[in-house]
């Protein structure tokens, strides 16, 4: 055990001392950051932009400290992504996303605190019946009752994202509905289980909804803009659900299990450089302590490592459109704390379709992560059935899993829980497949949408050329803005150097 503290402690401190700043390399080196730093603002620069993940402004800089910020930034986010991939060998990581100029402590702001522990009473265990069934891979992302990828923009809404994705699983594979509920009414009417766009609890929320939700077409997601989770507007017809009682239970064994029959939601840790740079395949080490977020687990496999899959609510552009792979058959709270705290909405019965059921045949429909670069795929694939791909995999462990709980009680504390996002803009379902590398050509700075900005004083005066703009010129991104950066909002943004350029 000491040897493997003083190698481990060797292993940091040899990572640590090879991070050498950005002015202390060759002119080469430093010239190949610059031109990754200009691929990246032209390809990811509007979507920072408009999802708000720019640092704190900078207008004591002149210009060439400006440039020196940002070239020190991109570099050690390039240092991050070599540690990650040294920490995960079966894993790709890149530059090239959307939190590429945000430091550790900043991108750990966007999540913030903890979850609290809710106040829970004991159930029944999950059934050695259905422990030992647990021998396939599955992979409900390829359900006709699987939503697209969402983006839960400038609020701490993954609680709410979690927990409906989830119950609109449960109710579609028992009734053969796919439905799409409305997020924005959870946050702002279920005032028991939340705190707003400051965090929530994913499991009470669950209980909440099974008096009925409103849809996405009546009740449209509006805080990913705003910031804030609105007035509650009650008014719309409530969709009667089809599902019973919250499960909360917890560790690898269970977690399978659970899967077996439907998606769950999971608290997991994603307030580090893994979570922040990862691309694509099998997560095996991740740095942190605590959860932090709230996703949906969606499958479980086997490709490099033992994995299972996860949904999160970062949108498509991030990780393997949307998704990850954490590896599993870990002991305690499992990769990134995945099987720590899982809950999921008890199914009212059988699903109706027999094809609701994972096969215990081979499929043509494998669930394999890719261990280097991901090939693009559509991020929210148009399935043949209701029902999970499978494939036989190696019997997961038979550990008796923790005693599920069901949540019939009120909170008795105010600790806040984590706010678990990235402040992005709304959501949106994804329609094109995102490279691993770099982000499409199509989004391109005309492209993007300002977010919710802070408060400004009036738009100076042209600093420069503005290269025919009529609107908001950003000079760092080289390139002028949409209509909807204003001459009111313009000089927000000024980390990007942005300037207006019409009457």
């Amino acid at each position: 055990m000491k040897l493997s503290l003083v190698l481990l402690a060797a292993t940091i401190s040899t990572s640590l001392a090879t991070r050498m700043a950005f002015t202390r390399l060759t002119s080469d080196q430093q010239g190949d950051v610059q031109q990754k730093l200009a691929k990246w603002k032209a390809l990811y620069g509007p979507l920072a932009l408009k999802n708000g993940f720019v640092p704190p402004a900078t207008e004591s800089l002149d210009e060439d400290a400006h440039s020196q910020d940002e070239l020190e930034r991109f570099h050690n986010t390039i240092l991050d992504v070599q540690e990650a991939a040294r920490m995960n060998p079966s894993a790709t990581f890149s530059e090239f996303n959307q939190f590429a100029l945000l430091n550790a402590d900043e991108f750990k702001k966007v999540l913030q605190e903890s979850f609290g522990d809710a106040n829970t009473t004991s159930a029944d265990p999950l059934p050695q019946a259905e422990q030992v069934r647990a021998t396939t891979a599955i992979d409900w992302s390829s359900s006709k009752c699987m939503s697209p990828v969402m983006n839960q923009g400038g609020c701490g809404s993954c609680w709410t994202f979690s927990s409906v994705a989830t119950v609109e699983m449960a109710h579609c594979l028992t009734t053969g509905e796919p439905i799409k509920l409305s997020e924005q009414h959870v946050l702002s009417c279920d005032t028991k289980s939340q705190f707003g766009c400051r965090g929530g609890y994913p499991y009470w929320a669950m209980d909440w909804m099974a008096d009925g939700v409103c849809t996405e077409a009546d009740y449209p997601y509006t805080a990913g803009t705003t910031g804030t989770r609105g007035t509650c507007n009650d008014q719309c017809t409530k969709k009667k659900l089809s599902i019973g009682k919250t499960i909360r239970t917890s560790g690898d064994a269970s977690l399978v299990t659970a899967l077996t029959k439907q998606p769950v939601t999971v608290l997991v840790e994603a307030g580090n450089l893994v979570w922040k740079n990862y691309k694509g395949g099998v997560v095996t080490q991740c740095p942190g302590s605590d959860y932090d977020h709230a996703v949906m687990a969606v499958g479980f496999g086997t490709s490099t490592d033992d994995f299972f899959k996860i949904k999160n609510s970062w949108g498509a552009q991030w990780g393997e459109n949307g998704f990850m792979y954490l590896k599993r058959g870990l002991d305690g709270r499992g990769m990134c704390n995945i099987a720590q705290s899982v809950s999921y909405p008890e199914l009212t019965g059988a699903p109706s379709p027999t094809s609701y059921q994972p096969s215990s045949s081979p499929s043509s429909t494998t669930s394999k992560p890719s261990s280097t670069t991901p090939t693009p795929t559509t991020p929210s694939p148009q399935p043949s059935s209701y029902s999970p791909s499978t494939t036989p995999v190696t019997t997961p462990s038979t550990t008796t899993p923790a005693t599920p709980v069901t949540t019939t009680q009120e909170p008795k504390t105010t600790r806040k829980p984590k706010t678990c996002k990235p402040k992005s803009s709304k959501p949106v379902s994804s329609t094109s497949a995102i490279p691993s590398t770099i982000i499409p050509s199509t989004i391109t700075p005309a492209s993007s949408q300002p977010s919710t900005p802070p408060a400004s004083s009036k738009a100076p005066a042209p600093k420069g050329d503005c290269h025919g703009c009529t609107g908001c010129y950003s000079k760092s991104l080289g390139s002028c803005l949409s209509a909807e950066y204003t001459k009111d909002n313009c000089a927000s943004y000024s980390y990007f150097q942005t300037y207006w350029c019409g009457n």
